[in-house]
């Protein structure tokens, strides 16, 4: 598989016995004023969680306590409350100068394969050559330097480029070229499926992220490039939205499921 794990592309640091560092450098934020990126929390919680046990990552949650700025580091303690014979449960707190800033969920492991069913439809997108550029726009160097984006279906709600498609669904295609997509790489992709509600909204559209959650399907084939997000809205309303999304490798294969709540923040 080409290209670099997520922990290398963000200069995660292993210090041993559960204990690591991660610099909050312009790879790492993106939010508004250059905070963190939402999906960088949920990604070093999915990259500790798999070094630290050996195992591919099944699931992984983030709920987001607090936020970060370049330049800073977190730092990372990560424990296995439960360690079965083929699943490991595991905690990851990250934290600022002492304060609780993410918490991440989560369990990995490795199990013989007993059934195997895929209900879920490749959506057959219009490729990433022929999807809108979001024209999205930084005055800062930030994660999305290093990120491309496509419209394959709808508005990207970010930014306001393409066509709202009157309902509750869009299709972005998402690669980060210097990074080989690994289960941290797809915590980090599924953060720009929220573009989805602006789309439904009809308006551009900014969000705070309160949490992240990440199921994973089949791995990444080595020759994966763009990773296709088919997201939905369930719900906006009270101040708060809810979305969720299927992740497919450009052959329609199944890589993971992700879902997000939001407060929507007035533009």
């Amino acid at each position: 598989m080409s290209g670099m794990s997520t922990a290398e592309f963000l200069g995660m640091v292993d210090h041993g016995d559960g204990q690591w560092a991660v610099p909050i450098t312009d790879r790492a934020v993106g939010g508004g004023r250059g905070s963190l990126f939402g999906g960088i929390g949920l990604a070093v919680g999915v990259a500790t969680m798999e070094i630290e046990t050996g195992q591919p990552a099944v699931w992984a949650t983030a709920q987001y306590i607090a936020t970060m700025y370049n330049p800073s580091e977190m730092r990372l303690n990560v424990t296995k409350p439960a360690v079965g014979r083929t699943v490991t449960q595991c905690r990851v707190y990250g934290t600022f100068e002492g304060d609780d800033v993410v918490t991440v969920l989560g369990a990995t492991g490795q199990r013989p394969e007993q059934l195997r069913g895929v209900w879920e439809q490749y959506p057959d997108p219009v490729a990433p050559s022929g999807s809108v550029d979001p024209e999205r726009e930084f005055d800062y160097p930030s994660l999305h330097d290093h990120v491309e984006v496509k419209m394959a279906r709808g508005m990207f709600g970010f930014s306001g480029a393409g066509k709202p498609t009157g309902d509750h669904r869009s299709l972005v295609w998402v690669r980060m070229p210097e990074v080989r997509v690994d289960a941290a790489a797809l915590a980090i992709i599924a953060d720009y499926s929220p573009s989805v509600i602006g789309n439904a909204a009809g308006r551009v559209t900014n969000l705070s992220s309160l949490d992240n959650t990440i199921r994973f399907a089949d791995r990444a084939p080595d020759d994966t490039d763009w990773v296709l997000c088919d997201n939905r809205v369930e719900f906006m309303g009270n101040g708060f939205a809810h979305s969720s999304c299927l992740m497919w490798s450009e052959r329609g294969q199944l890589l993971a499921t992700a879902s997000q709540s939001m407060t929507i923040v007035p533009v």
